[in-house]
């Protein structure tokens, strides 16, 4: 799987040298990307690049059904998996911002029941260290992957309480000791946490009065005209959704695609969300400009300085609120490039990278409905990418 996100991250650098797409070079761009997409085996993909803190371009091919040969256009909704992440973080950090939630607070002043690391009874957990993985609470994959509808479809019939409570109060029906919880203290060991997320999901239900999805649609998505954006897909009002799509290699050595049922889990605040990247890249320009969009301040700077601080520095260097600054954990790339705040996202028939610089006010956001771990992804063509990039960061600095 990593190399299908480094595959994606090659196109996001590519996108940086096309800063100020003009109409006549369009057609120019849209064959160099068509090729990529071939190359790395992409039904369908979906891609912005925004520039001092606004959409610049966006570009969409293939297909959003294979099977039917229906296209992508640049308002197909993708499922973006764990680039829903950022916003589930930035729903928690306005209850912060509202005076509604400490962020250092222990999370049992919150909630109805109560949650503990069984190994560490006495320690506390605080919404600061679910936002970056450091709650000593962890992922049972097996556990978790199971309550997805592959084979039904659909969104879960299962409630956010009914996961949150089952899977981390003892005797629940999802509650396994080894599974569920890190034999160490909170904070002292990172553990990328999915359930963890899907915790802050219900603390910020509790909290508010409101169910999850209804929050971020008032307090995140309004705001910033993400009017294609949806959790569930019983709220999606037309049938312009990309279908997730698994690789096929024959034996004749030519590739075909799965395309698999639209599904969802209970725990969908950490990577359900449904979206298009020119809804996305509004998200990316409240941040680029430090809380405002389109003029109007929706969060405060001082809010957003937080949201992209590391925050437990002797544990994890990287780690910010949602964010990481080593997302793609290699460290040729990393001698080539500055760290930069990121996140990728990975589900079944699904693959997403978002990455900016808050600094030059860039950002770049893919999002992909194939997965597959037969993408191109030598030395030379990453390379290649990143020479481009640093050459597009050089003339952005310039002008």
């Amino acid at each position: 799987m990593r190399k299908i996100l480094r595959t994606l991250f090659v196109i996001i650098l590519s996108l940086t040298n096309f800063v100020n797409v003009s109409a006549q070079n369009s057609k120019k761009l849209d064959r160099y990307f068509q090729k990529k997409m071939k190359k790395a085996n992409l039904a369908g993909l979906q891609m912005t690049f925004v520039s001092e803190g606004n959409t610049k371009w966006v570009g969409s091919y293939g297909y959003q059904d294979y099977e039917s040969k229906l296209l992508v256009n640049d308002s197909t909704l993708f499922m973006i998996a764990s680039s829903s992440k950022p916003i589930t973080a930035l729903g928690v950090l306005k209850l912060y911002e509202d005076g509604l939630l400490n962020l250092d607070g222990d999370i049992n002043t919150y909630l109805p029941f109560n949650i503990t690391n069984p190994y560490f009874p006495k320690a506390v957990v605080t919404p600061r260290m679910l936002m970056a993985h450091m709650s000593s609470f962890k992922d049972n994959t097996e556990l978790m992957n199971s309550l997805y509808t592959h084979e039904s479809g659909g969104d879960s019939p299962i409630s956010l309480e009914f996961f949150v409570k089952n899977y981390f109060t003892e005797g629940g029906k999802y509650y396994i000791k080894t599974g569920n919880f890190l034999n160490s203290k909170s904070s002292t060991e990172k553990s990328y946490c999915n359930a963890g997320y899907a915790l802050l999901g219900y603390l910020v239900e509790h909290i508010s009065g409101m169910p999850f999805n209804e929050y971020i649609e008032e307090k995140i998505f309004k705001p910033l005209e993400m009017n294609s954006s949806y959790w569930f897909l019983k709220d999606i009002p037309d049938s312009n959704i990309s279908k997730p799509h698994e690789l096929i290699h024959n034996e004749s050595k030519t590739v075909s695609y799965k395309t698999l049922k639209h599904y969802g889990y209970p725990d969908y605040p950490d990577g359900q969300l449904r979206t298009n990247v020119s809804d996305y890249s509004n998200f990316i320009s409240l941040i680029l400009n430090k809380g405002t969009y389109n003029g109007k301040r929706i969060i405060k700077e001082t809010t957003i300085e937080e949201f992209l601080a590391i925050q437990f520095c002797e544990t994890d260097e990287y780690q910010a609120l949602a964010w990481n600054y080593n997302e793609f954990d290699n460290w040729i790339y990393y001698l080539l490039m500055p760290r930069l705040p990121s996140h990728t996202g990975v589900d079944p028939g699904v693959a997403t990278v978002v990455s900016f610089d808050p600094k030059k006010k860039i950002g770049a956001v893919i999002f992909s409905n194939t997965l597959t771990n037969d993408f191109i992804a030598h030395k030379i063509f990453y390379q290649e990418m990143m020479k481009k990039l640093l050459k597009a960061a050089k003339r952005n600095r310039l002008n």
